[in-house]
């Protein structure tokens, strides 16, 4: 019984010397940008939005066509629309449920920017999920909007 809790006392420095950032209360967390939800607009209109993981609004491309240029807003925790985080260390990325039907685009220069547009590849329905990356995680997910392409 002796030797387990001296093995214990002797691996609780190393346990929390690899712990994750996020998981240490000491450290602040202001490097993470809190959502929890995203508002999707285009020439200041807004377009779709998802709150919280759950959304009825759907997306629309088309197959051969570039969709508008759709900028990225968040939901803050007081359900605000702020603007995307402007520091450079975080990006948005995402992931498509069908790739053969819906591809997104940057235009050059903005890649990892808050920015996008949607291209039809072929006729179907997909989903679309944006993620908030932040040295090589996720700090935020999206949940899936239903994108249709006619």
């Amino acid at each position: 019984m002796r030797k387990a809790k001296l093995a214990i006392l002797l691996s609780l420095p190393f346990i929390l010397l690899t712990a994750c950032d996020e998981d240490d209360p000491v450290t602040p967390q202001e490097n993470h940008f809190e959502a929890i939800g995203v508002v999707l607009t285009t020439s200041g209109m807004n377009v779709a939005s998802i709150l919280r993981g759950e959304t009825d609004d759907t997306l629309y491309a088309e197959v051969g066509k570039v969709s508008d240029h759709l900028e990225v807003q968040f939901y803050n925790e007081d359900e605000q629309i702020v603007d995307a985080p402007d520091d450079g260390d975080k990006t948005l990325s995402w992931e498509i449920g069908d790739t053969s039907i819906l591809e997104v685009h940057q235009d050059d220069g903005h890649e990892g920017e808050f920015e996008f547009h949607l291209e039809g590849l072929a006729t179907g329905m997909t989903t679309l999920e944006l993620f908030i990356m932040h040295e090589g995680h996720a700090d935020f997910r999206s949940g899936k909007f239903t994108v249709i392409v006619q």
